[in-house]
């Protein structure tokens, strides 16, 4: 398996325990680059990691330092992509956030555990009033981000080159 494939896969397991471990979550929220080379993560050289903890119904877009221009061809292209669908793309009370990487800071978002949703939240992920949101973008190395498409507010996904982690209401699903 490949760093970025491992890297993608040891992410996701870092948010499902900080999910359960509200130590853990504190010590991942203070301490990035301890808690991903304990887990395996290849880190790299010179980078500092910084996390930042998602709100509900908040969405976090993470563009590369450089070469941004795909990247924000792309958000452009989801959020045209919701228009056409319904007129509310950010519906009241949601937010998109745009932070951007430097070449020494990668950003790393955790999203809100599954747990703590409430019911309209949860209609939202079964296919309800979907909050119409862009998609987490963060790469480990050379930062080349691409964000996907509009996803609902509780689907967060952390793009590691060729793969990604899915972190779902549901739980932790890494695409390949």
């Amino acid at each position: 398996m490949t760093d970025k494939k491992q890297n993608a896969v040891k992410y996701g397991e870092v948010v499902a325990k900080c999910w359960e471990d509200e130590a853990y979550k504190k010590r991942f929220l203070e301490d990035p680059e301890g808690v991903l080379s304990e887990a395996g993560f290849a880190l790299d050289e010179g980078v500092t990691y910084k996390v930042i903890e998602q709100p509900k119904l908040v969405k976090y877009l993470v563009l590369p330092h450089a070469d941004t221009k795909e990247a924000v061809q792309t958000i452009a292209k989801g959020f045209l992509n919701q228009v056409e669908k319904r007129d509310v793309v950010i519906p009241e009370g949601a937010e998109v956030r745009i932070i951007q990487n430097t070449d020494d800071m990668r950003y790393m978002i955790l999203p809100a555990s599954p747990k703590s949703l409430t019911a309209a939240e949860l209609k939202m992920v079964a296919g309800g009033d979907s909050v119409a949101t862009a998609t987490n973008v963060v790469q480990t190395g050379e930062v080349a981000t691409t964000v996907v498409e509009l996803q609902t507010a509780t689907t967060s996904t952390t793009y590691f080159g060729e793969a990604e982690v899915a972190v779902v209401a549901l739980g932790v699903a890494v695409l390949i």
